[in-house]
């Protein structure tokens, strides 16, 4: 028998050498669904031409055991191209090879292996096959047949391919001189990236139509594949004779090499992928044009390397990868533009420049930190520099015109004035009539039926007996400033609504600035504008999608802030742009101001004092001011509270001063491309060195944060300004760990003090390569560089290990925090909020609390990617579970649905786990009973019954809240907005095809989120708190609101502050009162927003816009005492620091549009202001809407204010005023009455002399109150 067994090998041999006529050799080819069935059928003629049947089995599509899927074979061909396929397809296979005893072959992911054959015939088979080719493949298969067959021609490890070429070419120069005369002199070239195996494989179809469409456009193109393992593996190819850009059509490997390859050889890499998830039909129609899977490979790694513009170039077809023609061609024409950009010099560029107008207003204009007039004056100057036709401009004259412009978008009959000064251009209607005869039929319909035709639109005029869009625009020589225009009909509104198709105005700007104006390219300035959120795929975009129609072909470069990582990934993936970090502001830490300050220093008074009288009138003193200051109703803690423990309440009082005193504080904006002040970058690395560094100087880090912006003064600060500004050297400090926080101190102050913002952008308008770099928060990643093209976290390592064990720290915390509110019970549900950019910064702290309180654990591999997650038995978990409801962004769904895909599989499981304290399982079956009663097949029921995760709808973005709590003279009740949250955010994500689903007449997300206990939110940036944007209160103020109108009272509302270490749970309320006394009442903070003059105004319209916000959707987070304080600050200027004049001198539209907040706050009942200051607000306000250059104010809080100021007078106390609805604190003061009607008109002089007599008395009045608080 061994014999026998040992001659197998040899009639094996024969077998091939010799095949029988009546029967020929069956080839099969196995592999993964990474091989397409196109390679076999492109082989499949030359198999036949020798007398060979061959066949493909899939091994992911195959179904039975692998004993059926080999029957029959003579020959196997083990085809696995990368490591992870070998991995695949050896897991499905098993021992079914060699069970079966037939010969076979294994090519690629690693050395190649065989078995049944013969060593010398196996290896034979594999070089050709491995080599690929026709010409080895038709060897190949003369070789199985038993004819005489060529030897092995080996596959170049580098070369280009053209379709019309016989042969391979060995490098860049032998290619161009054999296309010498196929291409115009001058032609853009346009390198293309494969795998050498597409090549081998015969797989060219897609690459032979980029080449045809690119050689019709008078583009060069270059096909290439290269020696991965080569560090200068591209360069090599190229030599001298380097293309204009590159773009990648492969998978590329060898991450360090390819990261350091595209720097050095200095030009733009666009990434490319094809749709496999179905044909041209599919991909059309598809949600998405890149699947989850292929997110971290072809999207966040490639990004890492610098890599833009992710476009979906190819589907399936048969079985191969065959072009979308419109897809092709958006490659070529950004291909184009960015080649022109290389070799068009600079003094004959025209640039174009969108600004944002936020907060709501013709007056503001603004970005996320960013002061906006003065980078513009900065990118003008430096354009300029570099010998663009730019004339010098000012910052002034910018916000004249950029306010000039707005007005007329908020004014329509303004735009004829505009014109006529030279801040408006036209474009002919019948210019954009032609753009739209062009589109696909389906867009031109969306477009047209989405409102009125376009010559009806408010923008239009007939000028030179023609209808011209007039649009605002101002021109700097080669630079145009444009504000980007109002999505929809009317400024702010539907800026992240997808079911809002762009309108006319909005498509007519994009395209003037293509077709009209004939820009090379588009800055866009600041975070953040629409055209990234307009209707469309959530990534891998078709032609046809809104954001690809606005902008075409257009070069775009976005200046975005380093902090807002999740939302840069947007601007890239739907918004075709080159993100250009930049800086945040500087930061100092808060210290302690005026009654604070006063508070502490009493506290080190009792300290010191010995017992007796003295002590204990220093002790009253400290518990009045603590009281009246506000300070005591922060801690929530009343006087009965603070007399039960006087000394531990002055123990918790010292330690909360601290923690205000040591809060970072922003100073003031970020100017793009100018270094802050080098004393705000001291501040900034003192704190970035933190509490090491007062240490090792001799300091309590703790009093020493106490002075805010005067530790410039302390003596951390003197020493560093020896090394940092002195030039003193840090190799003689003889203290090592002295010595290494100086060098520590140097290397981050020379980040900040280079930012790098405007060489990267004048690099990138040059057609250069915009380098990568991550973003985050630069106190706790002091390492950050500006001035980079912005990447984010893998998002399949989320979260990391680290980050889960955190997390079930914080847990516990926010278990053992609920217990104590509830009588020690546990909560059996709670609502967790998920933010891109969050995760990005804590790596999924937040998501282990989700997957914590459900009894979940993930599942890591090697790579630390997480794989699964797991149910944590009941008994290991030692408590009841607690169910969760998730309610994630629409940045969050686009970026981490593999998580989310994860997670509700999990989550599935748990709905059907019948254990004792799952409340999982109690609430899906009460859910599911309610769906069957309304109608739901009972299937459909118990599935929809589980889902837990929800966000908007697949491709909208935003919930609408904040724009429509600020609308607050539209609504006057609080369900309104309640129920438009729910209805934006009803969309449930759940394992397989539930993804994106709504509950037809159940709102699901309404249906869970009923019985809610707590809301979490996570902050981990030292930039952001609560009150610096509007996405907080959106979000768990929204879930708040939401759950406020379900059940009729707020949940407890949790901040997770991951901005230092472990972090620590803290209420809503809390961090809100802590960030307006460490920021928005500091005058530090409000004095270096008026260094930023015009800019600086809009900053404090944005605070009292929040406050509002969290006053709408949770009205126990804010305080009457707080709105007070705000009005004492901002209005009366209690602090003395000539805020009155300074908003006159740059923008009194921002002093009114605060007011009016304030307005609001009372006149909707959520702040019951005393009288004196409804008198003071309502006559500073009429006083200055009354102006005619000061256009703020709507029609509902002018006459608000003029009602007052009629109505108000001296009386008995009248009823209080009806409360907001969901409640407000009431603050006790005079009560407003009616007054008998106005005297006859002889008389009304002096009723108005005795009015004005009133009101100066109840400002006087007022001003001696406030006294007693602001200077102690």
């Amino acid at each position: 028998m061994g014999a026998i067994l040992r001659l197998l090998p040899v009639l094996a041999a024969l077998f091939f050498a010799v095949p029988a006529a009546a029967q020929p050799l069956r080839l099969l080819i196995v592999s993964n669904d990474f091989v397409l069935p196109g390679k076999v059928e492109a082989l499949r003629p030359l198999a036949q031409g020798a007398g060979i049947e061959i066949a493909h089995l899939d091994v992911t599509k195959a179904e039975g055991a692998p004993a059926a899927w080999l029957a029959g074979a003579g020959l196997v061909i083990v085809d696995t191209p990368r490591p992870g396929d070998r991995a695949t397809v050896a897991a499905r296979l098993g021992e079914g090879l060699d069970t079966a005893r037939i010969p076979w072959v294994q090519v690629g992911g690693g050395p190649p292996a065989f078995g049944h054959l013969p060593p010398d015939r196996a290896r034979r088979i594999a070089a050709y096959y491995a080599n690929g080719g026709r010409g080895n493949f038709a060897a190949l298969f003369a070789f199985l047949s038993g004819a005489d067959a060529p030897a092995v021609v080996a596959m170049p490890v580098q070369g280009l391919y053209h379709p019309a070429a016989d042969a391979l070419f060995l490098d860049a120069a032998s290619y161009l001189a054999w296309g010498r005369e196929r291409w115009p002199a001058g032609a853009p070239r346009i390198a293309i990236a494969v795998h050498g195996g597409t090549i081998a494989d015969l797989q060219t179809r897609l690459l032979d139509t980029i080449v045809a469409r690119a050689e019709a456009r008078g583009i060069m193109p270059l096909v290439f594949w290269f020696d991965a393992g080569a560090t200068d593996g591209i360069a090599r190819v190229f030599g001298s004779d380097l293309p204009d850009i590159f773009v990648n059509a492969g998978h590329m490997q060898n991450a360090e090499a390819r990261k350091a390859e595209f720097i050095a050889l200095d030009r733009p890499v666009i990434q490319t992928l094809t749709y496999r998830e179905g044909n041209a039909g599919d991909y059309a129609v598809a949600a998405s044009g890149i699947d989850q899977r292929l997110v971290a490979p072809f999207l966040a790694v490639p990004e890492a390397w610098g890599m833009s513009d992710p476009l979906v170039i190819g589907a399936l077809d048969g079985g191969e990868i065959v072009a979308l023609p419109e897809q092709v061609d958006l490659l070529l024409g950004r291909a184009a533009t960015i080649a022109a950009l290389r070799r068009k010099p600079a003094a004959e560029k025209t640039v174009a420049l969108m600004f944002w107008n936020a907060p709501a207003g013709d007056k503001n204009l603004s970005a996320s930190n960013l002061n906006v007039p003065a980078s513009i004056e900065a990118i003008a100057g430096a354009l300029a520099g570099a010998g663009y036709d730019v004339p010098p401009t000012s910052e002034p004259a910018l916000v004249a015109g950029a306010q000039a412009m707005l007005g007329a978008l908020y004014r329509p009959a303004e735009l004829d004035d505009l014109l006529a000064r030279g801040l408006a251009v036209t474009f002919p209607i019948s210019r954009y009539r032609a753009w739209l005869d062009r589109l696909p039929e389906d867009s031109r319909l969306a477009i047209l039926l989405a409102g009125a035709r376009p010559e009806d639109h408010w923008a239009v005029r007939r000028i030179d007996g023609e209808a011209q869009f007039v649009l605002p625009l101002m021109r700097l020589g080669r630079l145009a400033l444009m504000p980007q225009p109002p999505r929809a009909a009317r400024p702010g509104e539907h800026t992240h609504d997808v079911k809002q198709v762009p309108g006319h105005f909005y498509l007519a700007a994009y395209l003037y600035l293509r077709e009209g104006l004939g820009a090379d390219a588009l800055i866009h300035l600041g975070t953040h504008g629409t055209q990234e959120w307009t209707p469309g795929k959530d990534r891998g975009l078709a032609a046809t999608d809104y954001p690809f129609l606005a902008l075409g072909d257009l070069p775009v470069f976005y200046p975005y802030i380093q902090d807002n990582v999740g939302e840069a990934l947007q601007a890239r993936r739907r918004g075709r742009a080159v993100t250009v970090s930049h800086q945040t502001p500087s930061f100092a830490p808060a210290g302690l101001h005026d009654e604070l300050r006063d508070l502490h220093s009493l506290i080190h008074e009792h300290e010191l004092a010995e017992d007796g009288p003295v002590r204990d009138a220093t002790r009253a003193r400290l518990v009045e001011a603590a009281l009246s200051s506000g300070i005591a109703a922060d801690l929530g803690l009343d006087r009965a509270a603070i007399e039960a423990d006087v000394p531990g309440f002055l123990a918790l009082l010292h330690d909360h001063l601290h923690h205000v005193a040591g809060q970072a504080m922003p100073l003031g904006l970020h100017r793009f491309g100018i270094a802050a002040d080098p004393d705000h970058r001291l501040l900034t690395v003192m704190q970035q060195l933190g509490d090491d560094l007062l240490a090792a100087a001799g300091e309590d880090p703790a009093e020493a944060r106490v002075e805010g912006t005067a530790l410039l003064d302390s003596g951390a600060a003197r020493w560093l300004r020896r090394y940092l500004r002195d030039g003193e050297n840090p190799d003689d400090i003889p203290d090592e760990t002295r010595r290494a926080l100086v060098r520590r101190a140097i290397a981050q102050d020379r980040l900040l003090a280079e930012p790098g913002e405007l060489e990267a952008l004048l690099h990138g308008l040059a057609g250069g390569f915009v380098r990568p770099g991550p973003g985050g928060d630069p106190v706790r990643n002091p390492d950050l560089a500006a001035g980079r093209n912005l990447y984010g976290f893998e998002p399949d390592k989320i979260p990391t290990p680290a980050a889960f064990a955190a997390g079930g720290a914080a847990f516990a915390e926010l278990l053992e925090r609920h217990r104590a509110g509830h009588g020690g019970a546990m909560p059996a549900k709670l609502a967790f909020s998920l933010w891109s950019s969050e995760a990005m910064r804590h790596l999924g702290v937040l998501e282990a609390q989700v997957l914590h309180a459900l009894g979940l654990r993930p599942v890591w591999d090697r790579g630390g990617r997480v794989v699964a997650i797991e149910i944590v038995p009941a008994a290991e978990l030692g408590r009841p579970r607690v169910d969760a409801v998730i309610q994630v962004t629409s940045v969050y769904r686009d970026q981490f649905d593999g998580f989310m895909r994860l997670l509700a599989a999990a989550i599935d499981r748990l709905a059907l786990l019948d254990e004792p304290g799952n409340p999982v399982f109690a609430h899906a079956a009460a859910t599911r009973a309610r769906l069957i009663a309304a109608g739901v097949p009972a299937d459909r029921a118990a599935r929809l019954a589980a889902l837990r995760i929800f966000s908007n709808a697949p491709g909208a973005y935003g919930s609408g809240l904040p724009d429509e709590v600020i609308a607050s003279d539209h609504w006057t009740d609080e369900g309104v907005l309640a129920q438009r949250f729910l209805d934006n955010l009803q969309y449930g994500y759940g394992a397989g095809d539930l993804w994106g689903i709504a509950g037809g007449e159940v709102n699901l997300f309404a249906d869970q989120l009923r019985g809610v206990e707590g809301a979490v939110l996570a902050r981990s940036s030292t930039l952001h708190g609560l009150i610096s944007t509007d996405h907080p209160f959106e979000y768990l103020g929204g879930l708040g609101l939401a759950v406020r109108h379900l059940d009729g009272a707020t949940p407890d509302l949790y901040v997770a502050d991951l901005r230092q270490g472990q972090g620590s749970l803290t209420t809503a309320a809390r961090f809100i009162a802590d960030e307006l006394r460490g920021r928005y009442l500091n005058p530090e903070w409000i004095k270096a927003m008026q260094a930023e003059g015009y800019a600086g105004t809009v900053e404090l319209v944005k605070v009292a816009n929040t406050v509002f916000g969290w006053q709408v959707t949770a009205p126990e987070t804010i305080r009457a005492d707080q709105w007070q304080a705000l009005y004492e600050t901002y209005v009366r200027d209690a602090r003395a620091l000539g805020l009155d004049q300074w908003f006159r001198s740059h923008n009194p539209d921002a002093q009114a549009q605060v007011m009016e907040r304030m307005l609001e706050a009372i006149r909707k009942g959520y702040w019951d202001a005393p009288d004196e200051t409804r008198a003071t607000l309502a006559a500073r306000f009429a006083e200055l809407t009354g102006e005619p250059a000061v256009t703020a104010g709507s029609r509902t809080a002018r006459d608000y204010a003029r009602s007052l100021l009629a109505g108000f007078g001296l009386g008995a106390a009248a009823p209080a005023p009806a409360p907001a609805p969901g409640g407000g604190e009431a603050v006790s003061g005079q009560v407003m009455a009616p007054v008998p009607p106005p005297p006859p008109a002889g008389d009304w002089p002096w009723v108005r002399f005795g009015a004005l007599a009133f009101i100066l008395l109840a400002v006087g009045a007022g001003a001696i109150a406030q006294a007693r608080v602001f200077q102690s």
